[in-house]
């Protein structure tokens, strides 16, 4: 409870409250001004990215604010007292200020009503309505009917309850009331953006990051071109969040160390704005830099702490060691979930969820709208300077226990399903970030580094199914590095990842990385669990997609036989995974020039997976594919190019206009328009599909190179 005058605030009426501050102001000077502090705004560097808003508070401080309670709301250090600031100096300068402006400071509850008392005063209130119960009332009373523009700003009142005075605040009987002063206006500045705390009265400003051109202008200002760029500027104004005040320190001491001899330079000293962002991403950024910013934290995780929440901190850590982006509160912070770490096991849903407010409400947490996600997919995401003055010692092994819990209490999906993408989108870039960690040397345990290699693995799935195998195999090498350490070579998990490894490798067009990958594989598992193990059969299976590709049209044939006759007699004839060797089959058929066969093939499994997967799925997708190419070669390319369209349609919605198999089907467009005699439109197709390719697979892969080979072709190239 805050203390003054040695008597505890929350147990003290009106008249005591002023009669405590006088007699404190009677001991100690009378330290209390109302007057705004013009001498912190610095005529050599403008307000940037705030002209909209500027433009709002001038009209207020010229032509009212309605009554209402006007409030300017954003995170710590992001600029609300310079843009009051500033339109009232630049009022002044044009001569149209308003005839008073009365400045309080609100951080604090004594120096509050210190304020409001010596506000009163100058308002007329004599001293027995000073010291009577209904000061308040007395006060806004005269402030209504002053004849004359006024303008009362409370700055930094981050804790609105201190506002409540003799009544409540959002009740509008508090210090801040409604008003019927035709000239008169009330503005707050303030982290705090709930509205409910305001009342209905108030009408909540938004002061967010700066865009990332004004950003950059800040840096500039400070350095001019001494500090690099612009696009240099432009990319540490983006890692600093947009927020002003890191944006000013960043400039400044960029500014006295450009102005500096070079003997004084550290080896380590960031000299221009490249190197000031290199060594923010690598935790070493110059001491004061961020010292506004912990500040904010700090005052932040304290007032949490007052209000109930003496797990805020805890939490706030746990958060920062998760990747710089959007984060799935349902997702990853369910309590269930939270019983994997330490420290918070015991939070309950209520709890959590108030915290979480309370942390957007303070501008610590930004809540980002759903846009093309699931309504339940709630997201929210650090401030990335907060993020970077909060990680702390087992951050990180807990927040891959929490991921690890979260992927196996959610029921998400698999990384493969369309379904469970938009959930994937979310997940994997915290996954990916966390893997970092699995492989260096970060202290973690065994079982830690496991648990983070397990999320890695589902996330370079994810990434391989949308056609990213770069990605997806750099991250496979990772999953594998752990496991062959702590498991060995021959574990199932090892022969997982390397299972997936040789399909990544397939996909990268390395095929013959990816035969030896598969054969090492299948021998392993075959001789663990027989010919009829799943994975043995599996990696039997992918193995002949190798062959086949690689040209060995005969022994990938006698491969799929053999897998399709276990798979018959293990699961039946409409199983995915036999329906799968079918389709392999057909293909092979297919490449063999036995056309018939392999239509009659394509079409009944595609007719198979339409009534059971359904018109969009990839699978379904891709045997319509294969059917409408081999329409294509038997010369029925009116029926194939409608084939292709719908195919094209299909993938293009759920893979992605640049998903491999989305070029693919338009390779074979382009070859079914060509050979219908539409020569300009297959030309100017196939061009745009060698120029995807090779942005997405590169210039050296055989589907890149198979494009380029029919540009030759048709002499396009």
């Amino acid at each position: 409870m805050a203390q003054f005058g040695g008597v505890a605030a929350g147990r003290l009426n009106v008249a005591q409250m002023v009669i405590a501050t006088e007699s404190a102001a009677a001991r100690n000077g009378p330290w209390v001004t109302l007057a705004a502090p013009t001498g912190e705004r610095d005529p050599l560097f403008p307000v940037r990215g705030r002209e909209a808003l500027l433009g709002d508070v001038m009209r207020l401080c010229t032509q009212g604010g309605g009554g209402r309670l006007h409030v300017l709301q954003g995170f710590g250090g992001s600029g609300k007292t310079s843009v009051v600031l500033e339109a009232v100096i630049r009022l002044e300068e044009q001569r149209a200020a308003p005839q008073q402006v009365w400045w309080l400071d609100a951080r604090r509850e004594p120096s509050l009503i210190a304020g409001i008392t010596a506000l009163a005063r100058k308002v007329g209130l004599r001293p027995h309505e000073l010291r009577s119960e209904d000061m308040a009332d007395a006060l806004w009373g005269r402030l209504s009917v002053l004849p004359f523009r006024w303008v009362l700003v409370l700055d930094s009142a981050d804790e609105p309850s201190l506002l409540d005075g003799p009544g409540k605040l959002a009740s509008g009987t508090g210090w801040l009331r409604p008003h019927s002063a035709p000239d008169g206006v009330v503005i707050v500045t303030t982290r705090r953006s709930a509205a409910g705390e305001w009342g209905g009265h108030a009408v909540l400003h938004a002061v967010g990051p700066l865009p990332v051109a004004d950003a950059g202008d800040v840096l500039l200002d400070h350095t001019g071109p001494a500090g690099g760029t612009r696009r240099e500027a432009e990319a540490l104004g983006r890692r600093l969040g947009g927020l002003p005040l890191a944006l000013r320190m960043a400039g400044s001491y960029l500014a006295e160390v450009i102005g500096m001899p070079e003997a004084f330079h550290d080896p380590d000293t960031p000299v221009n704005f490249a190197a000031y962002l290199r060594a923010l991403e690598r935790g070493g950024a110059p001491a004061g830099a961020l010292q506004a910013v912990t500040e904010t934290k700090r005052l932040s995780v304290e007032l949490m702490e007052r209000r109930g929440f003496p797990l805020a901190g805890r939490l706030l850590g746990m958060l920062a060691a998760f990747a710089d982006a959007p984060i799935p509160p349902t997702l990853l912070l369910r309590p269930s979930a939270l019983s994997c770490t330490q420290g918070l096991e015991g939070l309950d849903g209520p709890t959590l969820w108030r915290m979480l407010k309370e942390f957007t409400a303070l501008g610590i947490l930004d809540q980002l709208p759903a846009a093309e996600q699931p309504p339940q997919l709630l997201t929210v995401r650090l401030h990335p300077l907060i993020r970077d003055v909060s990680r702390e010692a087992g951050g990180v092994g807990d927040a891959i226990a929490l991921m690890a819990c979260a992927v196996a209490l959610a029921e998400i999906g698999l990384p493969e399903e369309p379904e469970a993408w938009p959930v994937w989108e979310l997940l994997s870039p915290h996954a990916l970030y966390l893997g970092r960690h699995v492989t260096a040397d970060s202290g973690l345990e065994e079982e830690a580094r496991l648990s983070g290699a397990e999320t890695v693995e589902l996330a370079a799935r994810y990434l391989q199914a949308l056609g990213l195998f770069g990605q997806a195999c750099k991250e496979y090498e990772t999953v594998l590095a752990v496991r062959r350490r702590y498991l060995g070579d021959e574990h199932p998990d090892t022969l997982s990842i390397r299972h997936n490894l040789a399909s990544a490798h397939h996909d990268l067009g390395d095929l013959s990385r990816a035969r030896a990958g598969y054969e090492a594989v299948w021998g392993l598992w075959t001789r663990a669990g027989g010919e009829d193990h799943l994975h043995a059969l599996l990696a039997r299976h992918e193995l002949a997609r190798v062959l086949h590709d690689l040209g060995l049209l005969e022994e990938a044939k006698a491969h799929h036989e053999q897998v399709l006759a276990q798979e018959q007699r293990l699961h039946g004839d409409e199983h995915p995974r036999t329906m799968a060797s079918r389709h392999e089959l057909a293909r092979v058929l297919h490449d063999a020039g036995q056309l018939a066969a392999a239509r009659s093939e394509y079409e009944a499994i595609f007719n198979a997976r339409l009534r059971t997967l359904g018109a969009q799925h990839p699978r379904t997708l891709t045997a319509q594919h294969n059917l409408a190419c081999v329409l294509d070669d038997l010369g029925q390319h009116g029926a194939a190019h409608s084939q292709f369209e719908i195919v094209l349609a299909g993938r293009s919605a759920v893979l992605g206009l640049k998903h491999p198999r989305t070029l693919n089907t338009q390779v074979r467009l382009a070859r079914s328009l060509h050979a219908q005699g539409g020569i300009a439109q297959a030309g100017e197709l196939m061009q745009a599909v060698w120029r995807m390719s090779g942005e997405v697979l590169g210039q050296d892969h055989p589907d890149t190179l198979r494009v380029s080979s029919f540009l030759h072709r048709w002499g396009l190239v």
